[in-house]
C-alpha cells in the first residue's frame, strides 16, 4: 500500500508539474504577445506623429509660399486701376478703369503706345515711349491731365547750394504749353534755366513752366519750337543772373563748377540726343562731370567723362550770382 500511494502521490507530483509549466508557458506566450502589441501600438504612435510634423511643414510652406506670391503680385499691381480710357472727342467720356495684374516694363510701354494710339494722342506725345521709357506714365496721364495748368512752385525739392534735377516730362508741369508743343516734347531749354535759376537763387517759384512762359512772352522759341540759343545769354538778367558764353575748355568747365557756377551746354547728336538738346553741367571731380539731363532721369544719375562728350557739346553758358 505504501508504495501505491508513493506512486499515486509521484503521479500527482508529475500532474501537478506538468501543470504548472504550461502555466508558465502560457503566460509566457501572453506576456509576449502583449509587449509585442505595445511596440507594435508605440511605432505606430510615432508613424502618425511624424506624419502629422510632416504634414504641418508642408502646411507651413503652403501658407509661406500663398503669402510670398500675394506680396510678389501686390508689388507688380502697381497700376491697377490707374489706367484711364477716353472714349470719344470734345463730348462727355466714358471713363473705365483698367486692373494690370504682371506685366514688364517692355510690356507696360507697349499697352500705353496702343491706347494712346487709339485715343488719338499728338504723334510727338506718344514718340515719347520710344525716346525714353522713363515717360511711359506721362504718357499713360496725357488724356486726363493735357489741360492742366503748371504748377506754381517747386515745392520741397530745392536743396540750398545745390542745382536741382528737373524733368521736362515731369506731370507737375509737362502738359503746359509751349509754342505750338508743350514742354515735355520740346521744353528742355526752359527745364534747364528753371534748374540754374531757382537752384543759384534758392527759389521754388522758378518752374519749368513759368521760365517756358516767359520765353514765348519774349519771343525766345521759334516755328518749330525750339529755343533760341540767345535765351540762354540773356534770360539769366531776369532773374539778376550773370552770364557769360564761350567754348570752355576742361580745365575752365572743372573752376567753374568747383566755384558752383552751373554750365548750360547745348549739345548735337550723341548720348544725349539724335538731333539737338539743352543739359546743364553741375559737378566735376576726377575727369568726370555730373549732367542734369532734363529729358533722362538715366543720363542725371551717370557721371560722364568730359573728354568723352566734349565733342558733342556745340556753346556753353556759365551762371553766376553777384
Amino acid at each position: 500500500m505504501s508504495r501505491s500511494l508513493d506512486r499515486s502521490l509521484e503521479r500527482g507530483s508529475v500532474r501537478h508539474r506538468s501543470r504548472s509549466y504550461e502555466g508558465r508557458s502560457y503566460g509566457d506566450r501572453a506576456y509576449r504577445n502583449r509587449n509585442y502589441r505595445k511596440r507594435r501600438h508605440s511605432k505606430r504612435r510615432q508613424q502618425v506623429r511624424r506624419q502629422i510634423f510632416l504634414m504641418g511643414c508642408m502646411l507651413i510652406l503652403i501658407v509661406g509660399g500663398a503669402a510670398g506670391w500675394y506680396v510678389r503680385r501686390s508689388q507688380m499691381t502697381a497700376e491697377v486701376q490707374k489706367i484711364v480710357e477716353a472714349e470719344g472727342r470734345g463730348g462727355d467720356r466714358k471713363v473705365r478703369q483698367i486692373t494690370i495684374e504682371e506685366e514688364t516694363e517692355e510690356e507696360k510701354v507697349a499697352r500705353i503706345r496702343r491706347i494712346a494710339q487709339e485715343q488719338g494722342y499728338p504723334d510727338s506725345v506718344i514718340e515719347l515711349l520710344d525716346k525714353n521709357p522713363e515717360t511711359v506714365d506721362f504718357v499713360a496721364h496725357y488724356g486726363d491731365k493735357m489741360n492742366e495748368p503748371g504748377a506754381e512752385t517747386l515745392g520741397d525739392e530745392l536743396v540750398k547750394g545745390q542745382i536741382p534735377k528737373l524733368y521736362q516730362w515731369d506731370e507737375r508741369w509737362g502738359y503746359s504749353v509751349y509754342g505750338t508743343s508743350i514742354i515735355a516734347v520740346s521744353g528742355c531749354g526752359p527745364t534747364c534755366m528753371a534748374m540754374v535759376a531757382s537752384g543759384l537763387l534758392n527759389d521754388p517759384s522758378i518752374t519749368p513752366a513759368n521760365v517756358a512762359a516767359y520765353a514765348m512772352e519774349n519771343g525766345y522759341i521759334d516755328g518749330n519750337n525750339d529755343t533760341y540759343w540767345r535765351f540762354m545769354k540773356e534770360a539769366g538778367a531776369n532773374w539778376n543772373i550773370s552770364c557769360y558764353d564761350g567754348q570752355l575748355t576742361e580745365d575752365q568747365v572743372r573752376s567753374e563748377l568747383e566755384q558752383g557756377h552751373p554750365v548750360i551746354c547745348t549739345v548735337g547728336p550723341g548720348n544725349f540726343t539724335q538731333n539737338g538738346h539743352f543739359i546743364v553741367l553741375t559737378g566735376y571731380a576726377d575727369g568726370k562731370v555730373r549732367v542734369n539731363d532734363p529729358f533722362s532721369r538715366k543720363n542725371s544719375d551717370t557721371e560722364w567723362v568730359f573728354a568723352e562728350i566734349a565733342g558733342q557739346i556745340k556753346a556753353m553758358w556759365v551762371y553766376s550770382i553777384d
